[in-house]
């Protein structure tokens, strides 16, 4: 035999059975997707609770306007959240929002699905820190979280407080939060500490601040670009270019403990004293309400429109305001003067919650008309609360002494 064809016999051998193989071996085709005229989910918003299976349905046309009953593609914004099944069977996994989606023959349709937690009333939440808690902040889906206080301690949470990663970015005590997007936000604290992360609290860079002598006690923004800080001497510190710039206002010697505004324009500022200054120019200008609706310090305030509006203190003091005939005006209110209250946020103008202290435990209360009336819930906490937020009517996290870390998936109830 010539001897290069006896090289290449073995190898002629190996062709033909793989030749051979490859007959033996149906291919895939691949799947093709009719085009559709429409694709609509037959419910676009729903609630359940962990562990809570649902089916969802969908309704396809094709171009030539028939029903289209073959595969689709079903997915979830948040694994964490929900997850779905090749048919759109959806399971409840961890509390919090998440967009489930279908699509197919290039259309697509979305629901959001809320998953609340099964324990009802104020649950314990471990942070793995014993520092003083003072503010709490979450993005609107419940999920992201951040709480800050004393030794510059950031504490963060991607599962709606299950579990919190803890970071130290500052030395200084650490006294209001408040994120502008899920990525994007703001701490500060005493020294002037004014901090801001791009990447959802991972990293912090501080910023230069016009106050380094003085304690910053509260923050809030109303857009990227546009927000305000308070602090003792009563300070205000406005920047319109997202923190490149502060304008600094110094309105008496009292400390300013919080601050909120309605849109860019109108805004509050509350602090030691009972001193309420208003601003109608997104902070350029502020003006002392007169008269005083009470000597006690005020702690919070919280305003969910333009005309409403809240602030609690000392001596359960919680006055509010009402549209008088030709502006917005305060008057007195009190829920006990057992309670130093310290924190509140309302989800709408009537439904609102405060905590505090009772002498003897932390306090959670609960308001359904606007501030007028409050009722005590259980707080199960042996400590000061001092800071709380609701994403919405329901879901609410509180904040307090030595790590403390409540939160509800029932309105407190």
């Amino acid at each position: 035999m010539n001897p290069t064809l006896k090289r290449l016999t073995p190898l002629l051998g190996l062709l033909v059975l793989l030749a051979g193989c490859g007959k033996a071996k149906n291919p895939v085709a691949p799947i093709v997707v009719t085009p559709l005229r429409s694709l609509s989910l037959s419910v676009h918003a729903d609630t359940l609770v962990a562990g809570q299976t649902r089916q969802f349905t969908a309704a396809a046309v094709d171009t030539a306007g028939h029903p289209y009953t073959g595969a689709l593609d079903w997915s979830t914004s948040d694994a964490g959240v929900i997850t779905v099944g090749s048919a759109g069977l959806v399971t409840a996994v961890g509390e919090g929002a998440a967009r489930l989606v279908v699509a197919g023959g290039g259309r697509a349709d979305t629901a959001q699905v809320l998953v609340y937690a099964t324990a009802a009333g104020w649950v314990v939440q471990t942070s793995n820190a014993t520092e003083d808690l003072y503010d709490v902040f979450f993005d609107g889906a419940g999920r992201h979280g951040w709480a800050v206080g004393s030794g510059g301690v950031v504490l963060v949470t991607a599962d709606a407080g299950a579990t919190w990663a803890r970071t130290v970015p500052s030395t200084f005590t650490l006294r209001g939060v408040w994120f502008t997007s899920a990525q994007e936000g703001w701490v500060v604290g005493h020294g002037g500490t004014v901090l801001h992360t791009l990447d959802a609290g991972a990293s912090w860079t501080r910023l230069t601040s016009p106050s380094t002598g003085e304690n910053l006690m509260d923050v809030h923004f109303a857009t990227r670009d546009t927000g305000w800080v308070v602090g003792t001497n009563g300070l205000v510190m406005t920047t319109w270019d997202r923190g490149v710039t502060w304008q600094k206002t110094n309105l008496g010697g009292v400390t300013l403990n919080g601050v909120m505004f309605a849109g860019t324009r109108d805004g509050w500022a509350v602090g030691d004293g009972g001193v309420i200054l208003g601003s109608h120019d997104r902070g350029a200008s502020w003006f002392v309400v007169q008269p005083a609706v009470t000597g006690q310090a005020l702690k919070g305030v919280w305003r969910p429109t333009r005309v409403t509006a809240v602030a609690v203190g000392a001596q359960g003091v919680v006055p509010r305001t009402y549209a008088a005939t030709d502006s917005v005006a305060w008057t007195p209110g009190n829920a006990g003067s057992l309670y130093q209250l310290e924190g509140v946020c309302f989800t709408d103008t009537l439904s609102g919650h405060a905590v505090g202290w009772n002498g003897t435990a932390g306090t959670v209360l609960r308001s359904d008309d606007g501030g007028a009336g409050w009722t005590s819930q259980t707080s199960n906490s042996q400590f000061r609360l001092r800071g709380v937020f609701f994403v919405d009517a329901r879901r609410g996290w509180a904040v307090g002494d030595n790590g403390t870390i409540r939160h509800t998936s029932s309105s407190g109830s």
